[in-house]
C-alpha cells in the first residue's frame, strides 16, 4: 500500500515504539521515564505537553497494596490547534507482567522480525501510543492551522482498572472532549463502539471454626458455600444468561449476559478444621442493555434470599464495578471515522461491542462520546511473544491523521 505521509512518520512511530518497550511500566515502574520520554520527542516538533502527576493520597485510597500505590502515577496531555471542539487520543503505557515462556526476545528488548515488532505492549498498547504520537507531531510539523484542538491523553493504570489514569483524568482533572479515540488493539477491521459491564463480588460466608474431631462443636462454613453456589449456578446463572445484548459484539457468544462464579476461592487451610469462614468470587458481565446498579441489587439479592434459606451467615464485598459504555453506530464520531477508515484503507470497519472491559465508560459516564480503534490483532494482548504487524502500525497513524484533519466538519 502507497504510504500517504512522509517516510520520517512511520520511522518515527516505530522509533518510539521500540524505545517506549524497553521502559517496564508494570504496575507504576517506569512510569515517569517513559512519560519524559513521550514529552521531549513530543517538544522536538513544537507540540505543547502537560504532566500532571496523580496525587499520592489518591492513589492510596483507589489501589490495593498489590498495585504498589506507594510509587507514583503520571498523565501527560499533548495538545496542538486551537478552538472550542477537542478531538482527543487515549493510550494506556503501562503494561501487564511479561510471565514467562518467551522465545523470540526478551520481554522488554523489542526485536523485530519479518515486518513485525516484538515485546511487551507492542500491541497492548503501546502501539497505540506510538501512532497517536507519530500523528500529532506531523502534524505539529505542518504548521496548518486546526479549528479544533486535537490532543493526546497518555494514561497508566489501565490493566489495573484505569481509576489512577482515565478515571482520574476524567473524574479529577475534568476532562471533557467532545468526541475520544482510544487506541486500544481492536484491529484496523473493527471498531469497539463499546465494551459490556462487568461486578466483582467476594461473597463471605461465615460458621464457627472447631476442631475437626470434634465437628459438633463447629458450623461448617464450606457446606453453607456450596448449597448457596449450587442454587447460585442453577437457579439464577440461567435466568441472568438467558439475557441477549440485540447489538452486534465481537464473538457472538458474548451478546448474552454471563455470570461465572469460583474464580477465587479462599479457606483456612488446614485439613483439620471445621472450617469457620470461607469465600468465593463472582464475576458478573453485564451486556449493554443492563444498568450496573440494578444488576448489583438483583445479584445481592439473590445472595442473601439463598443465605436465608440455608441460614447462613453471608458479607457481600464489592471488588470492582465497571459501567456497560456504548455509542450509537450512527453517531457522528463512529460515521466520520468509519468514512475515514474507507477512504483510507478501502473497506469499513466492523462496528461492535468489545466483550472485555476498557476505558471507554469513564467518558461515556459523564456523556462523552468515546470509542476505540488501533493498531494490533486483540489475541496479541497479555499473551507470551506479544508482537505488532508495523504495516498495521503505518496505517493507523494515516487513519489518525486525516480524522485529526477532518473532525467535527
Amino acid at each position: 500500500m502507497i504510504n500517504l505521509l512522509p517516510t520520517w512518520v512511520y520511522s518515527l512511530a516505530e522509533e518510539v515504539l521500540e524505545k517506549s518497550i524497553e521502559y517496564p511500566t508494570v504496575l507504576g515502574e517506569a512510569y515517569r521515564d517513559l512519560v519524559e520520554y513521550y514529552a521531549q520527542v513530543l517538544s522536538n516538533y513544537g507540540v505543547h505537553t502537560t504532566i500532571h502527576r496523580v496525587p499520592d493520597d489518591y492513589l492510596k485510597k483507589r489501589l490495593d497494596k498489590s498495585m504498589n500505590p506507594d510509587k507514583p502515577r503520571y498523565i501527560l496531555l499533548a495538545r496542538i490547534g486551537s478552538g472550542d471542539r477537542v478531538l482527543q487520543y487515549n493510550g494506556h503505557y503501562d503494561v501487564v507482567a511479561p510471565g514467562k515462556g518467551w522465545t523470540v526476545t526478551d520481554p522488554f528488548k523489542p526485536k523485530k522480525v519479518d515486518n513485525r515488532l516484538y515485546g511487551r505492549g507492542s500491541t497492548d498498547m503501546k502501539g497505540g501510543l506510538a501512532a497517536f504520537t507519530a500523528a500529532i507531531a506531523y502534524l505539529a510539523s505542518t504548521k496548518e492551522p486546526l479549528d479544533h484542538v486535537v490532543e493526546v491523553a497518555y494514561v497508566p493504570d489501565e490493566e489495573i482498572g484505569g481509576l489512577t489514569g482515565t478515571g482520574y483524568l476524567v473524574n479529577e482533572l475534568g476532562s471533557r472532549p467532545d468526541w475520544v479515540v482510544i487506541g486500544e488493539p481492536s484491529g484496523l477491521g473493527t471498531m469497539w463502539i463499546g465494551h459490556k459491564g462487568g461486578i466483582w463480588l467476594e461473597v463471605f460466608v461465615k460458621g464457627k471454626q472447631a476442631h475437626g474431631s470434634t465437628p459438633w462443636h463447629g458450623e461448617n462454613a464450606f457446606e453453607k458455600m456450596v448449597y448457596i453456589a449450587k442454587y447460585l449456578i442453577e437457579e439464577v446463572k440461567p435466568i441472568i444468561e438467558s439475557r441477549t445484548s440485540s447489538y452486534e459484539y465481537d464473538e457472538e457468544e458474548s451478546k448474552k449476559a454471563t455470570m461465572v462464579l469460583g474464580g477465587k476461592l479462599t479457606a483456612p487451610g488446614s485439613v483439620n478444621i471445621v472450617p469457620g469462614e470461607v469465600s468465593f468470587s463472582i464475576d458478573r458481565r453485564l451486556i449493554i442493555e443492563e444498568d450496573l446498579e440494578k444488576a448489583e441489587e438483583e445479584l445481592k439479592k439473590y445472595i442473601l434470599e439463598v443465605a436465608s434459606k440455608y441460614n447462613a451467615k453471608v458479607e457481600i464485598k464489592v471488588l470492582s464495578k465497571l459501567s456497560p459504555s456504548f455509542v450509537e453506530p450512527d453517531s457522528d464520531l463512529v460515521s466520520t471515522l468509519s468514512n475515514i477508515v474507507y477512504e483510507v484503507l478501502g473497506f469499513r470497519p466492523r462496528k461492535v461491542v468489545c466483550t472485555g472491559g476498557l476505558d471507554l465508560h469513564f467518558y461515556t459516564d459523564v456523556g462523552v462520546k468515546a470509542i476505540s480503534y488501533g493498531p494490533g490483532d486483540p489475541d496479541q494482548a497479555h499473551v507470551v511473544n506479544e508482537y505488532i504487524d508495523l504495516n498495521d502500525l503505518y496505517r493507523s497513524i494515516d487513519v489518525y491523521v486525516e480524522l485529526s484533519k477532518k473532525a467535527f466538519k
